[in-house]
């Protein structure tokens, strides 16, 4: 008895939204419908990922789930079957297209053994051609603890976001991301894949989310419920603190095009 009190006490404690979700997600399992068209944006942090899935699920018919294999949300190499299982459960009956955001570092290379088992989800791969801009939006999130931000938000001042880059490691890291790249299209060639980059997402977002949209079968993406903004509109010679030093770092390497900002 003292434990189902214990229990009752702890779900009052829960957020609205939580009871709000046990509510929807009882009715949609009586009343809901299988979804059997799935999709995933895969990719790295940093390279535009939110505002790519806030387009997706501004359609009706679509109905996403973030970064549920993050590390945020389990513990990496665990619970695999059970996270998945989020995007084969009954859904409103609006919904035909259910998907989840899938960084290259969500997985184990067991986990990517089981999930690649899973030949029903179409592929949006993500990347953004700078790299370098890639890992200074990284870091400064890792300092500001600011992962996004809405267009109802203020940003933060570039005082707050400027960092320093350990050149020492900087071409390792720039390298990482093109093999994690490399390593995803290998992964799945052969299979319904769609490349996306970053910086064709920003310049001409109608034409992207077209292409996108045709890819999965979904046509009523508004663009104009999209909140995401860019966070750091500053060059990269104000944002990092050492940028000279980035410069002679990279300035001979292959990825010297990345300081062209």
């Amino acid at each position: 008895m003292m434990e189902m009190k214990n229990v009752l006490v702890r779900l009052r404690s829960m957020p609205a939204s939580f009871h709000e979700d046990i509510i929807l997600r009882t009715y949609y399992n009586l009343f809901g419908r299988q979804v059997n068209n799935r999709f995933v944006i895969l990719g790295h942090a940093r390279t535009g990922s939110n505002y790519l899935f806030d387009g997706l699920i501004s359609s009706k018919s679509t109905t996403g789930y973030h970064e549920i294999f993050a590390d945020h949300n389990r513990t990496i190499g665990e619970d695999f079957d059970k996270v998945l299982s989020q995007v084969y459960r009954k859904e409103s009956r609006d919904t035909r297209l259910v998907g989840f955001k899938l960084f290259y570092n969500h997985l184990t290379e067991e986990e990517w053994g089981r999930f690649l088992q899973h030949d029903e989800f179409k592929i949006i791969h993500l990347t953004r051609a700078n790299r370098l801009r890639t890992i200074t939006s990284l870091d400064i999130a890792f300092k500001t603890d600011e992962w996004t931000r809405s267009s109802y938000s203020k940003g933060r001042q570039l005082v707050e976001k400027r960092i320093t880059l350990d050149t020492s490691r900087l071409i390792g890291r720039l390298e990482k991301i093109q093999s994690e790249e490399s390593f995803a299209r290998e992964r799945f060639k052969g299979r319904p894949i769609i490349e996306v980059v970053y910086e064709e997402l920003v310049r001409d977002p109608k034409s992207v989310f077209q292409g996108v949209g045709g890819f999965l079968g979904v046509d009523d993406i508004d663009l104009t419920k999209i909140k995401i903004v860019k966070q750091n509109t500053e060059k990269l010679d104000q944002l990092i603190i050492n940028f000279d030093e980035v410069s002679q770092c990279l300035k001979n390497s292959q990825f010297a095009d990345c300081l062209n900002d």
